[in-house]
């Protein structure tokens, strides 16, 4: 039973980490909490991401003291991708620390997929084939090359994100730099 608790209250504290740089998502009308969605499960309550992530781009402009609409188109797209990368890599690491307490629960809901899926978001298929080496008791080799992908993979998603968060440097101030960085979008 201090397992199960413990693991809840691990699982909780990450999940509201995870999601505590996502405040205007939960703003009702602005595609977060009050979008509601088209999805299943808690990613039902998230919204849909593209509605959430703009929602949360938009929230900036004004932190951001940006009044031009020319400046604001590329500091905006550029500031989006920077969202939608980061929102799936934190979601995707949450999914990944939920699955453990999915699987006490049963029915199936401990696989990456079903945690995913309950989050409302793509599962991943290297961390999926990882598991399915570690469920299926596979040979340390199998393990090792899985979990080199898997690495592999991380490492590419966290590559695209940093690539992202240079070309959006490249067009902010100092000021909307270190906004962007309290809003834990940049590193």
């Amino acid at each position: 039973m201090k397992k199960l608790q413990s693991l809840l209250t691990l699982t909780t504290l990450a999940l509201a980490f995870a999601l505590s740089s996502h405040k205007a998502a939960a703003q009702p009308g602005m595609g977060g909490m009050g979008g509601m969605g088209g999805r299943g499960g808690f990613g039902a309550m998230m919204g849909d991401p593209a509605q959430r992530a703009q929602s949360q781009v938009d929230s900036l402009r004004e932190p951001l003291a940006v009044t031009n609409d020319a400046e604001w188109n590329i500091i905006s797209a550029r500031l989006l991708k920077v969202v939608q990368l980061k929102s799936e890599n934190t979601i995707a690491d949450v999914s990944r620390m939920i699955a453990p307490m999915m699987a006490m629960m049963g029915g199936g809901m401990g696989r990456m997929g079903g945690a995913a899926n309950f989050l409302g978001v793509q599962s991943d298929p290297s961390a999926d084939a990882l598991q399915q080496a570690l469920d299926g008791n596979g040979t340390s080799a199998q393990i090792k090359a899985a979990l080199a992908r898997f690495r592999e993979a991380k490492k590419q998603k966290q590559a695209a994100l940093a690539k992202a968060q240079d070309a959006l440097k490249e067009v902010l101030s100092v000021r909307q730099e270190a906004v962007v960085a309290l809003a834990g979008y940049l590193e």
